[in-house]
């Protein structure tokens, strides 16, 4: 677990099945995250499935009264073949999203930022690496004030994913 000024950033666990399923049910976030528009309750659970496989998936749950207001993972970078030539091996890819109605609240750039500090100076990654959805404004405008940059894009099926990567200063 890694803790921050009001989070948490733990395992995701069973426990937080109900409240990712009313965080991924909202039009929007489904819109900016590239969540399919037409989210079946099982299709929704499946995808709730996969993330709590993952080792370095965490719920962002608030200190003061333990809500999940978000996810975050922390995965080997899913930049294409193409563009990792140019970067160091063993950089990572970050996936976020807050949910509705903890939006805009800072949480996100909380998480991330002692995140980034952990993996850099603990773990030594040479880079970081997020995509984001052209249309998700709010997404590139927190990277850019974390310090990332335009790295490229590339396509997911009929999407166009902008990736930006971030290095240790």
């Amino acid at each position: 677990m890694i803790e921050t000024t009001r989070l948490m950033l733990r395992p995701l666990s069973p426990r937080d099945e109900d409240a990712f399923l009313v965080g991924i049910s909202d039009d929007e976030l489904r819109r900016l995250y590239g969540f399919p528009a037409e989210l079946s309750e099982d299709t929704a659970r499946r995808i709730f499935a996969h993330f709590s496989s993952l080792p370095t998936a965490y719920g962002l749950v608030r200190k003061a009264d333990e809500a999940l207001v978000g996810f975050l993972l922390d995965v080997p970078s899913e930049l294409p073949e193409v563009m990792l030539r140019s970067l160091p091996e063993d950089g990572r890819t970050l996936a976020f999203a807050t949910f509705p109605p903890y939006q805009r609240q800072g949480y996100m750039r909380e998480a991330l930022t002692v995140l980034m500090k952990d993996r850099f100076r603990a773990n030594g990654v040479p880079y970081l690496h997020c995509g984001h959805f052209p249309g998700n404004e709010p997404s590139q405008r927190l990277l850019r004030a974390l310090g990332f940059m335009a790295h490229g894009q590339h396509a997911l099926g009929k999407a166009t994913i902008i990736d930006e990567i971030r290095f240790p200063k």
